[in-house]
């Protein structure tokens, strides 16, 4: 089976040296198992031990070939649910194997499950959530930047603790030596919730914006004020079919090819709780040794 055949265009993706291994899977007997939203897929456990085990990461891949579609789920101790005779899979539909996942699989290719992911999240920001705490808030600004001809969008995020009016000068005029300045990047598409993708890139923290917990409705609004308020009769026909659209990071940026706007950010129980993990697993044991083999 060609790769161009699942949705992939091999002519668009660079190699990154990062492996996965993949176990393809075709033909009807893969699909008895389909409910709305999942597919079954059951295997063995000689197979589940060895996947498991794997000194990289596996990933099973479904392949339909009557819509041909092809569907993914990584392999790992959160994923699989154990049965009396062997092992099985749910592969959620929504998981279409497509251009758009070379940015979720190249998270699996670095961390080999989910929880090794979530906890390099929390690790790689220490200094930011341990700063946040001490503040009390910090503010984040946020550019949406549109890639022409795409349906992506990408996401720059700046956390720190001055409250600057010059968006822009956040971005691209700054102290390279400021410590108390934080960018992250991540990448999104139309119909994705921008409000889930920061709560997933900070998960420490809870969002609000002039007072209020951040939503994407609120920036809808926003947006739509700043569109509007230039007046232009073109603009109010544009603005009211983006709209309808619900598609606020089209609106973003139908002006022009950024947008952006604050945030603040307050310490969440994950933050406190973290740290507390940290303090302890960064304590010397008095007990040298409890394992007897």
């Amino acid at each position: 089976m060609e790769i161009t055949s699942i949705g992939l265009d091999l002519n668009t993706l660079t190699p990154t040296g990062r492996l996965i291994g993949v176990q393809i899977k075709s033909g009807k007997s893969y699909f008895k198992e389909s409910q709305d939203d999942h597919i079954i897929f059951r295997g063995s456990s000689r197979h589940l031990e060895y996947w498991l085990n794997h000194s990289i990461p596996v990933i099973i891949v479904i392949y339909d070939q009557v819509s041909d579609i092809a569907y993914w789920q990584q392999v790992d101790k959160t994923t699989i649910i154990l049965t009396a005779k062997s092992f099985k899979l749910k592969i959620p539909k929504k998981n279409v194997l497509q251009d758009t996942d070379r940015y979720t699989l190249s998270n699996i290719a670095l961390f080999k499950n989910r929880y090794q992911y979530k906890l390099w999240q929390l690790q790689s920001s220490i200094d930011q959530i341990r700063l946040l705490l001490k503040r009390k808030q910090l503010y984040l600004y946020v550019e949406i930047d549109g890639i022409p001809g795409s349906d992506e969008y990408h996401i720059t995020l700046v956390a720190m603790d001055e409250d600057c009016n010059s968006y822009p000068e956040v971005f691209y005029n700054w102290d390279f030596d400021d410590p108390n300045r934080f960018e992250y990047n991540f990448y999104t598409v139309i119909g994705q919730s921008l409000k889930e993708g920061l709560n997933d890139t900070l998960p420490w923290a809870d969002l609000f914006i002039d007072g209020g917990e951040f939503t994407d409705e609120l920036l809808m609004k926003r947006i739509v004020g700043d569109a509007l308020s230039f007046g232009q009769e073109e603009f109010i026909q544009d603005v009211a079919r983006l709209v309808e659209k619900n598609s606020f990071l089209e609106l973003a940026c139908y002006l022009r090819d950024s947008y952006y706007f604050k945030l603040e950010l307050k310490a969440n129980q994950l933050s406190q709780a973290f740290l507390q993990m940290d303090a302890f697993l960064n304590k010397e044991p008095i007990v040298k040794n409890r394992l007897y083999l």
